[in-house]
């Protein structure tokens, strides 16, 4: 990801002495879209200083409230530095706009590309965890990049083919998706990018923390579940079932899936798919067009469709049933 806003070890310094810290060495990260994040380091800790390029404050300034409602019930993610005066974030302020700026401490890790079923079934616990805290009224009901948005990638000529497969997906969305499914706080956006882990001295890599809570809301909680499976169990584009069934069993050592979050799973699979479609197509055709990523949405179509010819029976035998 590209760093959007440069600073020099002025430019940091000066944001850094909203929290009184003296730094001796700064470099710059791999940011989320749409923000530009710096490693931080003085004489004893480390932090991540995250400038949000793309978000209004009042957003900001939610999400850092979910990190602290994060931190009050011990789920494993980002914790916040507040300013010497106790604010939850700061400003960067540039000719041509102020930007939100926010600190976190450094979480110590890794990211892992390949998730073992002992790593899933520890991720699924902690996602559990989560999906049982109460929803703040602040976050959104709907998912910033859910079936409601997918209509604005339609009728534009960029690639038909594409156009023409979402609006049957979004038709066929809007007749399966049962009524009263269970909805709360979810992550929203659980690929392993999204998890650290770190390894234990002589023991196997463990879980540490969840990140990057920018598409948190409260939403289905069985599609927290689907983009879990598309974004950890995935190999090119099958689902690996063996890993999405540790996942679901961590997960449900926690919180217990009602019957109709049960049967909607597969479904649900699919939705993530299609929604991560949609959000490559997006940023890469529309927002940020890319010729090498222009169709990387393709990959999230093809896996939409592997989950489809899976048939109801396997899928709900693989991962709920205890003899499969």
């Amino acid at each position: 990801m590209a760093t959007y806003t440069k600073l020099n070890h002025q430019g940091i310094q000066s944001l850094a002495n909203n929290y009184d810290l003296k730094i001796i060495e700064f470099s710059s990260l791999d940011g989320g879209s749409g923000n530009s994040s710096y490693l931080l380091k003085d004489e004893k800790n480390s932090y991540v200083l995250t400038i949000c390029d793309d978000k209004e404050h009042d957003a900001v300034f939610k999400m850092c409230q979910l990190l602290l409602l994060l931190e009050s019930y011990n789920i494993p993610c980002n914790r916040l530095i507040k300013t010497v005066n106790g604010k939850i974030l700061t400003t960067l302020s540039l000719p041509e706009c102020v930007k939100p700026v926010i600190l976190k401490e450094f979480i110590e890790g890794q990211v892992v590309d390949e998730l073992n079923e002992t790593m899933l079934y520890q991720v699924g616990m902690q996602i559990a965890r989560l999906n049982k805290i109460l929803a703040p009224d602040y976050l959104l009901n709907n998912h910033r990049y859910g079936r409601q948005i997918f209509p604005k990638a339609l009728g534009l000529g960029i690639d038909n083919e594409y156009e023409s497969w979402l609006s049957e997906e979004i038709v066929y969305l809007e007749n399966h998706i049962l009524p009263k499914l269970p909805c709360g706080l979810i992550h929203g956006d659980l690929f392993y990018d999204n998890l650290i882990f770190t390894p234990l001295l002589d023991m196997p890599i463990s879980f540490k923390a969840i990140i990057d809570f920018e598409e948190a809301c409260n939403y289905y909680l069985v599609f927290e579940l689907g983009m879990a499976i598309v974004g950890c169990c995935t190999e090119d584009i099958t689902i690996n079932l063996k890993k999405a069934r540790a996942f679901v069993d961590g997960y449900q050592q926690v919180r217990k899936l009602e019957e109709i979050e049960k049967v909607s799973l597969q479904l649900f699979v699919r939705y993530a798919a299609v929604a991560t479609s949609y959000w490559r197509f997006n940023k890469y055709n529309i927002e940020e067009p890319s010729k090498d990523m222009v169709g990387h949405h393709c990959q999230m179509v093809q896996l939409s469709k592997e989950v489809v010819k899976i048939s109801t029976t396997r899928f709900f035998d693989a991962l709920f049933n205890l003899d499969s």
